[in-house]
């Protein structure tokens, strides 16, 4: 008896230490708090683009249509050359060499009949006036066609900083907004957080189908607007009045 008494009294000695910690543990109501997310665009001109001319040639060979189709870049870039392109404004931006199969007939398997190349030439275009001009060179020369046409500036981060700036007044207008709809006021800023992106516009396919046919005067150019936003999460605490 004596031994269970004192059995009893150390497993109760234990037991008490881990119940009373177990209930300092439930998490208890903290502060409130305040989140808010905005968003806000900064729209700017176009000042620059980045052009693709493809360029394509068929053989018998590999070799051959490779070669043709090098041929055929040189001449592009040569051209492009002459009219002021910096050497480091162009880079080749793919190479492709395929088969081409024709198809007797049935139960009989494809052969090759010939080779497909494909070169694509990327051009940096710092002055957007000279687009047109350069499109309509390159396709009147050797190139096949418009890869894609897309516009930047060169004034993105300048645009990003105050997409930033505009998102945060926005946050916290509307964080101020809930706090005095909800009888208080706004605290002091905790976390704040932002995700700044652009969408740069980009010529459509038929446009670019519409350049590949131009061969009379500089392709007209329209790049339209650069739209640049930034979206900021902001968290905040609320003071009862």
């Amino acid at each position: 008896m004596e031994n269970f008494m004192r059995l009893s009294s150390l497993l109760l000695a234990v037991m008490m230490p881990m119940a009373l910690s177990a209930q300092a543990s439930v998490p208890t109501t903290g502060a409130p708090q305040i989140f808010t997310t905005a968003t806000s665009d900064v729209e700017l001109k176009p000042d620059r683009a980045t052009l693709i001319f493809t360029v394509e040639s068929r053989g018998a060979t590999a070799a051959k249509a490779s070669n043709e189709t090098a041929r055929k870049a040189r001449a592009v870039i040569d051209t492009l050359r002459a009219l002021g392109v910096a050497a480091d404004q162009l880079t080749t931006a793919s190479v492709e060499i395929n088969p081409e199969y024709v198809y007797p007939g049935q139960n009989q398997p494809p052969r090759v009949s010939g080779y497909v190349a494909r070169n694509s030439v990327r051009v940096e275009i710092l002055r957007l006036e000279q687009a047109g001009a350069l499109i309509d060179a390159g396709l009147a020369k050797e190139s096949t066609g418009v890869g894609s046409l897309t516009f930047a500036s060169s004034k993105t981060d300048d645009a990003r900083r105050q997409a930033i700036e505009l998102a945060v007044l926005k946050a916290k207008s509307e964080a101020e907004a809930m706090a005095r709809a909800a009888g208080g006021a706004l605290g002091g800023l905790i976390e704040l957080s932002a995700q700044p992106s652009y969408q740069p516009p980009m010529a459509q396919p038929m446009a670019l189908r519409a350049m590949s046919a131009s061969r009379g005067g500089d392709v007209p150019i329209s790049p339209g607007q650069l739209t640049v936003s930034a979206t900021v999460t902001g968290r905040w605490g609320y003071a009862q009045r």
